[in-house]
């Protein structure tokens, strides 16, 4: 099994962090880009077809893992249960760990194993959503002077690293590093987007992983590509920490720790409009953060399933990159 990290330099504002979908959708367009149409076709039907293993994560801050929010809630409610002391204990505790989005990858199996520690790790990083004001010139005819201004607000995430010394707790950099993960069993699935990836290194091509990239925002180059076959082992009891958005498959939901999302799934035009009476689908994915239990190995955790809109093209990417911890 090869393991992959691509590391990422944002070139400006952040909108939303991108899940392993989104970068799953934007590597396959530039891949076509490079190799054309059919080659990249071809790509998607092998992932699809199960034809050979691949597993992305979400785009993460550089060095740092997502902390498992949900399961070290459930320990610690477990223990304070146990003990019988106040609930507004419990509160503060869950408001401190709500705090930590991402944490360093080397602290990840100590809160594990420590539930009552995560409180206290520092360095962590901090997920704090804002609006960027924004102007737009609109043209009411064919002069200059009749250009118009239009002020609107955009969503922007920022992701701060905090930071604490021997007295008081500081705020440090704004992250601008980041990394995300790839997995495959063979070459003929990983090179593909490996090759793709050291191309736009080469030729300083960014990766679009959002919305308004012609204003600046979601911008991203790539700085390295670290081979980490040797870095990642199995987990020997199989459990794991879900890194991206996983459509499961074969898992053991009894001896899992799970979150879901769910979203709306609508198609790149509505047939019908606005119509409310149009058929509504929804998908649930599991999503990152999760503590995941398998029960035949990473290759069967997850899977690919074809859009309820334009089944030719449209592939719903479901294999999370899946990282092997230890409870």
């Amino acid at each position: 099994m090869k393991n992959y990290k691509i590391i990422l330099r944002s070139s400006g504002t952040v909108t939303q962090l991108p899940d392993s979908q989104k970068i799953f959708g934007a590597m396959v367009t530039e891949l076509s880009r490079m190799q054309g149409g059919e080659a990249a076709a071809e790509f998607v039907r092998k992932v699809y077809n199960r034809e050979a293993h691949l597993a992305l994560s979400n785009l993460f801050p550089l060095g740092f893992l997502p902390v498992p929010q949900d399961y070290i809630m459930e320990k610690l409610a477990e223990r304070v249960s146990e003990e019988k002391k106040p609930e507004e204990n419990l509160k503060k505790l869950r408001a401190q760990i709500r705090e930590r989005a991402y944490i360093r990858e080397e602290k990840l199996n100590f809160i594990l194993k420590k539930p009552s520690a995560c409180c206290s790790v520092y360095p962590y990083i901090r997920e704090v959503s804002g609006q960027q004001l924004r102007a737009s010139l609109e043209r009411g005819g064919w002069g200059i002077e009749d250009l118009e201004k239009k002020l609107f607000t955009v969503p922007v995430t920022i992701l701060q690293e905090i930071s604490r010394d021997d007295e008081s707790e500081s705020r440090g950099r704004t992250v601008s590093e980041f990394c995300f993960y790839l997995q495959g069993d063979s070459g003929q699935t990983v090179e593909p987007l490996v090759s793709t990836a050291e191309q736009m290194k080469r030729t300083c091509r960014p990766l679009i992983l959002g919305k308004r990239a012609s204003q600046g925002l979601n911008k991203y180059y790539v700085d390295e590509i670290m081979c980490m076959e040797e870095e990642l082992a199995d987990s020997d009891k199989g459990v794991y920490l879900n890194l991206g958005m996983l459509l499961p498959d074969q898992i053991d939901y009894k001896k899992s720790c799970l979150k879901l999302f769910t979203s709306e799934r609508k198609p790149f035009s509505m047939p019908g409009g606005w119509n409310q009476t149009y058929p509504r689908w929804f998908i649930s994915f599991i999503s990152c953060g999760s503590v995941v239990a398998l029960k035949n190995g990473i290759e069967h955790a997850g899977r690919c399933i074809w859009s309820k809109f334009g089944e030719d093209k449209n592939l719903v990417f479901g294999n999370a990159f899946l990282y092997p911890i230890n409870l």
